[in-house]
């Protein structure tokens, strides 16, 4: 798995539905949303956007526990099945999003 190139976080909402990482003149915007009607999803979007780094390192951090427990890759346990999971969204993340 390569490192992967996104903007370190923490990110955190600032202004309406706007995504940014860093503060002062440091701030860097990450994305700005965009919602029809009811706002409930866009609402959800921005807490998964914002939530992003924290969700990658969590996911990180699993898998590197699972393969120091020399866990296999095997769909057929539960262990096996999260490592697998893992390691494929940590490959899109690590590709910028190719699956």
């Amino acid at each position: 798995m390569t490192t992967p190139t996104f903007i370190p976080g923490p990110w955190r909402r600032v202004g309406h539905r706007t995504i940014a990482a860093g503060s002062g003149l440091a701030s860097r915007r990450i994305c700005e949303l965009y919602s029809w009607g009811d706002c409930t999803e866009a609402d959800g979007n921005e807490a998964l956007i914002a939530a992003a780094p924290e969700l990658y390192q969590v996911a990180h951090d699993a898998e590197a526990m699972l393969t120091r427990q020399k866990w296999r890759p095997d769909p057929s346990s539960p262990e096996g099945a999260l490592l697998v999971a893992l390691r494929s969204v940590l490959a899109k993340v690590s590709n910028g999003g190719a699956s």
